[in-house]
């Protein structure tokens, strides 16, 4: 934690259960990707944590990563196997699903896949209006950041038009948002 006014730094959470991407729920609240515990949690104003999902169809997760939440509440993450893939970043385990993209719907919590189709599922943001979805593909060769329409049909929970937005080469690009005029701010190693 980094409090603004005074500069301090702070622990904000220990265990965090190797956390990894955040973001900031409608209503301001902390929703998280845990490696470790294989789940997305949102901590609640007065610092409990509610878990959003865990497991899809019976089965539990790889390691949600990256996670971004649409205007109407619904909550999309990514979920690579980087988690479970060693013990660097969580605990090595056997996975029980493909790595893909999901959506928790804002009103019924159901979970749905929404890409399938994603090699290491990694980064994710939505344009400023939210027609497109960015996707990292941290396991292709070469990486590369796909594009996705949203919403084609009226559905606002579908993707179409798969497409390549940019070709990392040698880089490999992780998480990123994107800014009120539409530019990507990536890391990138």
């Amino acid at each position: 934690r980094w409090d603004e006014t005074s500069g301090a730094v702070s622990t904000f959470r220990q265990s965090s259960n190797n956390a990894n991407g955040h973001t900031r729920d409608r209503q301001g609240r902390l929703v998280s990707c845990e490696h470790l515990t294989r789940r997305v949690t949102r901590t609640e104003y007065d610092g409990s944590i509610t878990v959003l999902a865990d497991r899809y169809r019976g089965k539990r997760f790889n390691s949600p990563n990256d996670v971004v939440v649409k205007s109407d509440g619904s909550i999309w993450f990514s979920d690579p196997t980087f988690g479970i893939d060693s013990f660097y970043e969580g605990e090595r385990q056997e996975s029980e699903l493909p790595a893909c993209v999901y959506r928790i719907d804002g009103q019924s919590g159901e979970v749905t896949v929404v890409a399938d189709d994603i090699l290491g599922p990694n980064g994710l943001a939505f344009s400023p209006d939210e027609s497109v979805l960015y996707i990292v593909e941290s396991r292709g060769v070469p990486r590369k950041i796909r594009a996705f329409d949203v919403g084609a049909g009226g559905d606002s929970a579908a993707l179409s038009n798969n497409r390549v937005l940019i070709d990392a080469g040698p880089g490999t690009p992780d998480g990123f948002r994107v800014d009120v005029h539409g530019n990507l701010w990536c890391g990138w190693g």
